[in-house]
């Protein structure tokens, strides 16, 4: 099993994402241990951080941590960030060699039923 953290914060990027996506979260990792999570924050992308989230809700999936470690050092995907933000087109844009918080959950969780999802869309899904 995987520990999926879905998270938000004060701060403006993560209110205006809520607000965007109509949702209550506005952010995801994957938790390494009680001290560690990993994720893709911009703009560094991808890194095993400090457990530094405060407002979040934990959820159980199955998946593969050493999959979504794989994908460390991947730079933040900006513009399928700005895609959620006007959905301009009939697909998200994406840069494979980078990657948002939501792609590395749907990565590391092998289903195919997260992928394109934002991080509170991957939430209702994981939670129906």
């Amino acid at each position: 099993m995987m520990e999926i953290i879905f998270s938000r914060n004060t701060s403006l990027l993560s209110r205006l994402i809520q607000r965007f996506t109509n949702g209550k979260w506005s952010h995801n990792a994957i938790k390494i241990d009680d001290y560690h999570i990993l994720d893709s924050r911009f703009p560094k992308g991808v890194q095993i951080r400090h457990f530094d989230l405060k407002d979040y809700e934990i959820v159980e999936v199955e998946g593969d941590i050493d999959e979504a470690i794989k994908h460390v050092e991947k730079r933040y995907d900006v513009l399928r960030f700005i895609w959620y933000g006007i959905k301009f087109g009939d697909k998200p844009w994406n840069n494979p060699s980078q990657m948002i918080c939501s792609e590395l959950i749907a990565e590391a969780a092998h289903d195919i039923n997260l992928k394109g999802k934002t991080p509170n869309e991957q939430y209702k899904y994981l939670k129906s």
